[in-house]
């Protein structure tokens, strides 16, 4: 049986930041059965490699050409981590500092448009002046609800 294999290692577009790596492998085979017949194979895989650190056959080679690469590597991926999880925990609590905000905001808007829509009928106004009062925050939750429904949904 004789084989010949070819790799074609490429770089992919980064996702994320991270570097992605895309390598195949094909082999070709040709199978001589005892009744002296021949048959060529074919053998194909693809394997990828995503994240910020090499491949572990990239990795072990950095050393042969900078002795403390692997380690400086290693280091770097830990920082990068690091930074990561930390901007998490600042991002994570302003957004949900943030939401909160909003809905105290949305529902004093919403009690000052109905305790106004209540005076202008103690004080005789146009009926339509209260309509528009309750109007504008019943139409803004209804928005908001629309909203999330369609964004849930698609």
């Amino acid at each position: 049986m004789s084989e010949k294999q070819s790799d074609n290692s490429s770089n992919l577009p980064q996702s994320n930041g991270e570097s992605q790596q895309a390598e195949d492998v094909s082999r070709r085979a040709e199978i001589i059965h005892q009744d002296g017949t021949r048959e060529q194979v074919e053998f194909k895989a693809q394997r990828f490699w995503a994240g910020a650190l090499p491949r572990p056959e990239d990795f072990a080679k950095y050393a042969e050409v900078v002795s403390d690469a692997p380690e400086r590597i290693l280091r770097m991926a830990e920082k990068e981590q690091d930074h990561r999880i930390h901007l998490e925990n600042q991002i994570v609590p302003a957004d949900n500092k943030a939401g909160a905000r909003g809905q105290w905001l949305g529902a004093v808007i919403s009690l000052a448009a109905l305790i106004l829509a209540v005076l202008a009928n103690w004080l005789d106004a146009p009926w339509q002046v209260s309509v528009a009062l309750v109007g504008v925050p019943v139409l803004s939750v209804a928005r908001s609800l629309v909203t999330a429904i369609k964004s849930s949904s698609g």
